[in-house]
């Protein structure tokens, strides 16, 4: 697979990608930038691609254990040259979420952080290696419900969707707690296009809508809030402190 060689943080991280096919974008990092981290937890990041989630929340809290999976053994071979290239230590494996086989069986993490496909397969007239990346391959609601199965009680869970899918999203959470939702609005006066949403296992207490986070300005450039996540300086918070609040 011919790849190319970009940075992102900034040139905090050094990210080998496909040349053709899905290419990191603001979304990943900015889920990123939302998920609080304690020292030495076990983190699973599903769908993994070529592992920008997973390199950024090493970078944030070095001590953490974070396992990655990806149903593509490509892409898998890709995430596992960026742990390399920025001597970042992860475990990678094909694994394809709520599959017959699954090397995580009775496995369980504090944490647990997706970035799914956000399109239906019927909807898609893309090449096929776009369809894995960009297109479901697994019903969202059973997508959302093996992450939560990973999760051990009190865990945390984190994922960034599209906005219009808030409905069916909320409705996989239910039984969850501690839901909070952030809108992620393209610019002021537009509708959310994306959520971030975050949510804890075993919590009773009620779901929240947080303070949105403007992307643009109104003169199409990225906002401070977006240019500074972009820039890797969530890194300098506290593990304990989410990102929510920019």
């Amino acid at each position: 697979m011919e790849t190319t060689e970009d940075y992102i943080l900034n040139g905090k991280i050094r990210l080998f990608q496909p040349k053709n096919g899905y290419r990191v974008a603001v979304d990943p990092v900015v889920l990123a930038s939302f998920v609080a981290l304690k020292p030495r937890c076990k983190v699973l990041d599903v769908g993994c691609g070529t592992g920008a989630i997973s390199l950024i929340l090493k970078l944030k809290e070095r001590t953490a254990e974070i396992t990655a999976i990806d149903m593509d053994d490509g892409t898998c071979q890709i995430c596992r040259r960026n742990a390399q290239a920025n001597s970042l230590n992860l475990e990678i494996l094909v694994a394809r979420a709520g599959g017959s086989y699954d090397p995580l069986e009775n496995r369980f993490f504090d944490v647990v952080v997706t970035n799914p496909p956000f399109f239906s397969a019927e909807s898609s007239r893309l090449s096929s290696a776009k369809k894995l990346t960009n297109f479901e391959t697994l019903d969202l609601a059973d997508w959302i419900s093996y992450c939560l199965g990973k999760l051990k009680n009190n865990g945390a869970f984190f994922m960034i969707h599209c906005a219009s899918r808030i409905g069916d999203i909320l409705e996989t959470l239910n039984g969850v707690g501690s839901i909070e939702i952030t809108p992620l609005f393209p610019k002021y006066g537009k509708e959310a296009k994306r959520v971030v949403i975050q949510c804890k296992k075993n919590h009773k207490s009620n779901a929240r809508i947080l303070p949105g986070l403007f992307m643009h300005d109104a003169d199409g450039k990225y906002s401070a809030d977006l240019d500074g996540i972009l820039n890797g300086n969530f890194l300098q918070l506290s593990t304990s402190d989410p990102i929510r609040n920019l």
